[in-house]
């Protein structure tokens, strides 16, 4: 068995090796890179870092906002 063989779960699709779902479905995005053209590829890139962001660090949307006093 190799590591990708390892790393799949038991239907044989790849897995970033996280136990959140929230984050495997947003990673899950990243699948779709090969059918995009190579220019659309940054878009989602950065909606994938925006929702990683959110998913990890909720208190972020706040700090942004500005909500503990800092920007």
């Amino acid at each position: 068995m190799n590591e990708a063989q390892a790393a799949a779960p038991g239907d044989g699709t790849p897995s970033s090796g996280t136990a959140d779902t929230t984050v495997e479905q947003i990673l899950g995005l990243l699948e779709g890179l090969g059918d995009l053209p190579v220019a659309d590829h940054a878009g989602v890139y950065l909606d994938v870092h925006d929702r990683l962001s959110g998913e990890l660090d909720p208190d972020r949307a706040l700090r942004r906002a500005g909500a503990h006093g800092t920007a």
